[in-house]
């Protein structure tokens, strides 16, 4: 993965906790890092002798502006947001790679119902802006918070609900005032809108409650969309789970073509398709980010950790490549779909 050092243009203080960064784009760049809505930037970040990567979603919307912004909410011990939320200045210099994922509009056509919680706005409101001024499709945003003084662009959401009332839909539930957000209060929302395009962000209990929910109801799995980040968290992995280091080889479908791996004893999926010349999308390697999620066809494989997956990612086949070791030796896993 390349990165290229984009200039720190402004930073936005969106609330006591979270604070948002604008790059500047040098011509020369401009192509590189033409996005999508709902997509993320990677970050490498220095840290002591070593680096920090990590993903945090653009919350500019494209064709606005030719900059790009992200913004960071302040983690408990989390050295990176700290990082970025009490050190970077004006005029610094961040290593940057280019946008990726596929939290993204489809071209379905249908109305859109969006649920975030915290931060996960981020790549919501970059969404909600895009789908506002480039279609006519109607949007209704359920988006959770502590309190009201932690509700990062609120008043942005507000001047939306202004500029496109018969379009755009906000509902706020401040776990201050109203409690937890529960299954009750989730059905209400959706009501009979079941037809949608469903987008989910925020933290992991957050998204899990509202995606079992719109399953509950009968929402087509092809019509949810969701977008995990996590931090590093310790393996998951039954300890006592056999890992097949006899196995010789696996398939992969990459950029259409279907190649047989040697696969690399003790190593993952990943390690053994990149020591091989195979570059499927990844990033962190660390079940952080979620590029190299993939779909499992054929076999079965055991992840180290594979907390950014959903339950239902997971009955659709989908893995994690950096996190994936064989159990079997009939492996067959597509690199190339969404």
């Amino acid at each position: 993965m390349n990165f290229y050092p984009l200039i720190v243009s402004d930073i936005i203080e969106e609330t006591s906790l979270a604070k948002s960064i604008t790059f500047q784009l040098e011509d020369k760049y401009r192509s590189t890092f033409n996005y999508q809505a709902g997509q993320f930037l990677s970050l490498r970040l220095p840290w002591e002798d070593s680096f920090l990567d990590r993903s945090y979603s653009l919350s500019s919307s494209p064709n606005e502006n030719s900059q790009l912004k992200i913004t960071v909410k302040r983690v408990l011990d989390g050295r990176a947001s700290n990082l970025l939320n009490d050190t970077l200045k004006i005029g610094d210099i961040v290593d940057v790679a280019a946008p990726t994922g596929r939290f993204i509009p489809t071209a379905n056509n249908i109305p859109i119902t969006l649920f975030a919680a915290g931060s996960g706005i981020t790549p919501i409101i970059s969404i909600i802006r895009h789908t506002l001024k480039q279609t006519e499709l109607s949007i209704s945003l359920f988006y959770a918070n502590s309190n009201e003084n932690q509700i990062i662009f609120e008043q942005e959401l507000e001047q939306l609900n202004k500029e496109y009332p018969d379009r755009f839909n906000c509902l706020h539930h401040l776990s201050s005032d109203n409690g937890r957000v529960n299954k009750i209060v989730i059905k209400h929302f959706i009501d009979s809108r079941i037809q949608q395009d469903f987008f989910i962000c925020g933290p992991g209990p957050f998204m899990d409650l509202t995606e079992s929910v719109l399953q509950e109801l009968g929402v087509d799995d092809k019509t949810i969309f969701i977008e995990r980040f996590i931090s590093d968290a310790e393996s998951t992995l039954d300890p006592e789970t056999l890992i097949n280091t006899n196995i010789k080889s696996f398939n992969a479908i990459l950029d259409g073509e279907q190649h047989s791996v040697p696969y690399l004893g003790d190593k993952t999926l990943l390690e053994s398709m990149l020591a091989h010349n195979l570059k499927p999308a990844y990033f962190c390697q660390k079940a952080r980010c979620g590029m190299c999620t993939v779909t499992k066809v054929t076999g079965d494989v055991a992840m180290r950790n594979s907390e950014i997956l959903s339950k239902g990612d997971i009955e659709k086949g989908q893995i994690l490549l950096c996190q994936s070791l064989p159990l079997t030796d009939d492996i067959l896993v597509n690199c190339d779909t969404d």
